[in-house]
C-alpha cells in the first residue's frame, strides 16, 4: 500500500499593520479578507485594543450612556486616556491580549491547508518589540496627517483622539519591511494592498 505524505499546513504570515489613527488599519483588514476569498486563504484579526474598548463601554455604561451593543466608534480622547494609564496599571496589558489571541488562532489554524494570514490591525509602536518576536511583518500605512483627520471625522468618532499623544510616539522610528500608502482613492489603497499580500504569501 502505498503511504501518500499528508499536506502540511503552510506557516501563516503575520503583518502587524502601524499608522496614524484613521490612516486606513481597519480598513485594510477588510480588503485583505476580500483578497482571501479569491485566494484560498483565511485571514485573522487581532484587534490589540479591545482590552480599552472593553474599558470605553463601561466607562459610557456607568456615564448613563451605553453604546449599543457591538459599536466599535471610538471615542479617541477617552482611549488615548485609558491606553496609557491601563498600561501604567499593567504594561503588559496587550501584550497578555495579543498571545491569548494568537493562541486561539494557532489553534484554529491546526490541520487547515489553506494558506493563512493573521492581521495585527491596530499595533502601536510600543507592541513592536513582542511582535516581531512572534514573528509579524510590520506594514506602516502612510497618509497625510489631515487626511487622516478627515477620515476619522467622516466616520463619525465620538471624540477624535490625539494623533501625537505618548500611545501614538515612535511610528517615525519604525523602519517597515513594507510601507502602504493610502493617501489616494480606495482603489488605489485595495491595489496597493493586494500587491502587498501577494509579495509576501509568494
Amino acid at each position: 500500500m502505498i503511504q501518500r505524505p499528508q499536506p502540511t499546513r503552510p506557516r501563516a504570515c503575520r503583518i502587524a499593520l502601524f499608522g496614524l489613527p484613521g490612516s486606513g488599519k481597519s480598513t485594510f483588514s477588510l480588503l485583505a479578507q476580500e483578497w482571501a476569498v479569491k485566494n484560498d486563504a483565511t485571514v485573522h484579526v487581532i484587534t490589540l485594543a479591545e482590552p480599552l474598548y472593553l474599558a470605553q463601554a463601561a466607562v459610557y455604561e456607568c456615564a448613563g450612556r451605553p453604546l449599543q451593543t457591538g459599536e466599535r466608534r471610538q471615542d479617541g480622547a477617552l482611549l488615548n486616556f485609558l491606553g496609557s494609564h491601563m498600561r501604567k496599571i499593567n504594561p503588559h496589558v496587550l501584550e497578555e491580549h495579543f498571545l491569548s489571541e494568537t493562541a486561539r488562532i494557532h489553534a484554529a489554524c491546526e490541520g487547515s491547508t489553506r494558506r493563512q494570514v493573521v492581521i495585527c490591525s491596530d499595533a502601536r509602536p510600543a507592541d513592536l518589540p513582542y511582535l516581531r518576536q512572534g514573528g509579524f511583518h510590520p506594514v506602516v500605512i502612510t497618509v497625510d496627517e489631515e487626511v487622516a483627520r478627515e477620515r476619522r471625522e467622516a466616520r463619525g468618532d465620538l471624540t477624535l483622539g490625539d494623533s501625537r499623544h505618548s500611545t501614538e510616539n515612535g511610528l517615525e522610528r519604525i523602519r517597515p519591511s513594507s510601507p502602504v500608502d493610502n493617501s489616494g482613492t480606495l482603489q488605489d489603497f485595495a491595489t496597493a494592498t493586494t500587491a502587498l499580500l501577494n509579495s509576501l504569501l509568494r
